[in-house]
């Protein structure tokens, strides 16, 4: 088979979903809109620099995807984001197209309004309508598309997953005291990280022993430093900046609680890794958590943007060994049994091999 995806090299899952394919013997071309190679993958930069500029590439590249397209004949196209790469896909090319929608492509039209999010919004919706599976990677995701009238018929529910063979909990786990916290999110609007420094704050206050690692990077990060230091935490916290994915595993097992305060989000992989890994989870109600976490008994929920109950759940899950016992005896069977990241890319080349299927029998019958 032949496999043409369109992505951001950037993003570590790129590599993901392009390995199982190339590693089973098909032939696998990236064209990504940044510029980051990918070991052992075949890829061909054609953003545009400087990107921040240039956005509108997704549309002008498409002669020169359709170009490729022509050149390499693939059986398939699989875009990743749908108001990007796949709008570039489905202008370019009339065949079969996988398209994944990974979290801002539908979750954030509530921070848009008037004209900009109708005009992203039809965007999106002629993007589904096109191809001819939409992939997903949380309920959430499901139920705005199905909002917004794409048919169930044509949405399959993977998450991208964690890594269950390399995230494993340290020997000693769980510990107590547990202390020792992190959040992986990015620093961005939609992770809301400034709750879990404002809820660090109110521990602080209170006299808790703590210590807690903020890793990745971000617009707000700058900001959220500053706020931090007004708050006295500068003994209280680590800025590990954007790391490796292969540190992130030891990075884990050194912590006790996950926390994210995240206001929308997909499947959250930080999260299921942090499950992996043998920490406790104290995380937002929102809908994208509600599959994996049973509140007190697996983990701990909190209100979005509210860091007094944040802090609350925080202490429960510093104070009571038991509920963490619990809930690492459990995370990790779950993690294990619908999370475990070599399981979901085997259903995802499924999915693909099916609509390969399909598209050839239509075009038999045509």
């Amino acid at each position: 088979m032949r496999v043409l995806m369109l992505s951001h090299t950037k993003n570590y899952w790129t590599s993901l979903y392009a390995r199982p394919f190339i590693e089973r013997g098909d032939a696998v071309l990236v064209l990504s809109f940044s510029p980051e190679p990918l070991h052992g993958v075949d890829v061909e930069y054609i953003g545009i620099d400087p990107w921040d500029q240039n956005k509108h590439a997704y549309i002008t590249r498409v002669p020169l995807i359709r170009k490729r397209i022509r050149q390499f004949r693939p059986d398939v196209v699989l875009a990743f984001y749908v108001a990007s790469n796949g709008l570039a896909a489905v202008l370019s090319w009339p065949g079969p197209t996988v398209v994944s929608v990974l979290g801002g492509d539908m979750l954030e039209q509530a921070g848009r309004t008037g004209f900009q999010r109708w005009l992203r919004l039809r965007m999106v919706l002629y993007v589904c309508h096109r191809a001819a599976v939409i992939h997903t990677v949380s309920q959430e995701m499901d139920e705005e598309l199905v909002r917004q009238g794409i048919p169930t018929s044509k949405i399959v529910r993977i998450p991208v997953g964690a890594d269950v063979e390399r995230f494993l909990p340290a020997p000693d786990m769980p510990r107590s005291p547990a202390i020792r916290l992190i959040c992986a999110r990015r620093h961005e609007p939609v992770y809301d990280n400034m709750t879990v420094v404002e809820a660090l704050a109110r521990l602080k206050a209170a006299g808790r022993e703590f210590r807690c690692v903020m890793t990745s990077d971000g617009m707000l990060l700058d900001a959220l430093k500053a706020r931090a230091r007004e708050l006295g935490l500068e003994d209280w916290m680590t800025y590990t900046g954007e790391l490796p994915r292969d540190r992130l595993p030891e990075l884990f097992r050194q912590q006790d609680i996950y926390i994210s305060a995240s206001l929308s989000d997909g499947t959250s992989s930080a999260l299921l890794e942090g499950m992996a890994s043998g920490l406790f989870p104290v995380v937002s109600r929102i809908t994208a958590n509600l599959p994996w976490i049973e509140h007190e008994k697996t983990g701990l929920f909190f209100e979005p943007r509210r860091a007094d109950e944040l802090a609350k759940m925080l202490v429960r899950a510093m104070d009571d060994d038991e509920l963490r016992r619990r809930a690492f005896d459990a995370n990790r069977r779950r993690v294990e049994q619908d999370g475990d990241i070599r399981c979901n890319m085997e259903r995802y080349v499924e999915i693909v091999d099916r609509v390969v299927a399909e598209a050839g029998r239509n075009s038999g019958r045509g």
